[in-house]
């Protein structure tokens, strides 16, 4: 049956639930290990200023989250900064990128935990998580995010390992690291290139994005307007600082630098070498929770926001009434948490190149949300619960942010190429559609996004 959600987590709850979406572990030991093959003691730098960026950035979302509050996540802000025109389009691409999302969540972990059940093929792990994940995610959101805390407890454990053994066993200074950043390349190495320490800083911006992952739970919160701005911010500095910590410790710390960034793993290598396979074993443990974890919170947060798009009746008659059921007891989005698993599952076959293909090319929300937060202001719509300082800097650092990722995805003539033509003529599609929608006499699709009364 249809109905709504409930107004039951506090602050803290919410911030629980966005660090766990984004997940540290996640970027510190994927995203990490991907930037040290790229930059090598660059990543330090790279996400440094990223999680600089990344934090700021945070503070649109937070800007935006308090003024219009809602299950939609940023949408709700977009339709009444921007207007339908150009939300119907956001909104088109996340239907695309919800399902691969989360399809990308759980191949992670079937990647990371084929490690510890040899013999077992990842993608069935992936499947298996997928639902216990789904089953979690579909619990009352009070007790999904009692669970929630106890993996998060685990992964900055992990995290914690990590960082003390950088820490205990530093061999380089930092103004090296920043001043001469080395790579390898070609077996040697090599100074890192200003086109290649751009690559790093744009990397690690994406590592530490995740902050407006709270945004979705806003529906879920009392007195989310007076609220949720600030949890949004502190979500996004703490991102900043639990990512770029281990990350400038361990690059202070290896010792082999050839040896440890030849790895397939470099930073499971560098625990390896410094803290013995044991150690290395237990944070691999802690990363596959960590990445469950995320798992959860990430079906909890998607289905939220796939639950308002059939709310506000964008897909045919019946599949938005599927998405909008609500369980009667536990308040819980039981039909978009059913449809994001089932759906999420089928794209684990599409399989890592592909997934990769469709999610690592989303540049649109750095000139959304930039340009939101400038109209909005403009108008008078937004800073009354939460003001960004410095303005109009942050909005235009955030546009600026997304011409860099258009460059930088544009000098890789393979994926990142690809995803981002892909993902730009889904937005153009959606909003020539839409258009035509208007010319025929018809009503724009209201996108409201959220059940919160102004």
């Amino acid at each position: 049956m249809a109905g709504s959600l409930a107004r039951v987590l506090t602050p803290l709850e919410v911030l629980m639930l966005t660090v766990s979406a984004l997940s540290p572990v996640l970027s510190v030991f994927l995203g990490g290990n991907a930037v040290l093959h790229l930059a090598g003691t660059g990543a330090a730098l790279g996400f440094i200023a990223g999680g600089v960026l990344s934090a700021l950035f945070a503070l649109l979302f937070a800007e935006l989250a308090a003024a219009y509050p809602g299950a939609g996540g940023l949408y709700p802000a977009l339709n009444a900064v921007l207007g339908p025109r150009w939300t119907f389009g956001y909104v088109a691409l996340r239907l695309v990128l919800i399902f691969p999302i989360a399809a990308f969540f759980a191949l992670g972990l079937g990647s990371y935990a084929g490690a510890l059940l040899p013999g077992v093929p990842p993608l069935a792990i992936s499947a298996v998580a997928m639902a216990l994940a789904a089953v979690v995610a579909s619990l009352n959101i009070k007790r999904g995010a009692h669970v929630i805390a106890l993996f998060l407890a685990v992964e900055m454990a992990a995290l914690g390992v990590l960082a003390w053994t950088g820490a205990t066993n530093m061999v380089r200074s930092p103004v090296d690291v920043m001043l001469h950043p080395l790579h390898l390349t070609q077996g040697a190495m090599q100074p890192v290139s200003l086109a290649t320490m751009a690559l790093a800083v744009v990397s690690g911006m994406s590592m530490a994005a995740g902050a407006g992952w709270a945004m979705y739970f806003a529906e879920e919160m009392d007195q989310a307007h007076r609220r949720i701005g600030r949890v949004v911010a502190w979500a996004g500095l703490i991102a900043a600082v639990t990512i770029a910590v281990p990350v400038v410790l361990v690059v202070l710390a290896i010792g082999d630098l050839p040896q440890v960034l030849a790895a397939d793993a470099p930073m499971a290598e560098f625990l390896r070498i410094s803290a013995g396979p044991t150690v290395s074993t237990l944070v691999t443990i802690g990363v596959v929770a960590a990445i469950f974890n995320a798992l959860i919170a990430a079906i909890m947060g998607l289905s939220r926001q796939l639950f308002a798009i059939g709310r506000d009746g964008v897909l045919p008659g019946a599949v938005d009434r599927v998405l909008a059921i609500v369980h009667p007891r536990l308040r819980s989005p039981i039909g978009a948490t059913t449809v994001l698993a089932a759906l999420g599952a089928a794209c684990l076959l599409l399989g890592e190149k592909r997934l990769l293909l469709i999610v690592s090319g989303n540049f649109a929300e750095y000139f959304l949300i930039g340009a939101a937060v400038i109209v909005g202001r403009a108008h008078g719509l937004l800073g009354h619960n939460f003001k960004v300082p410095l303005h109009p800097l942050v909005p235009l650092i955030a546009i600026g942010a997304g011409a860099g990722v258009i460059l930088a995805n544009w000098s890789d003539a393979g994926t990142a190429r690809k995803s981002m033509a892909l993902l730009l003529g889904i937005f153009a599609a959606a909003f020539i559609w839409h258009e035509a929608r208007i010319r025929q006499g018809r009503p724009a699709i209201d996108l409201k996004g959220s059940d919160i009364d102004e």
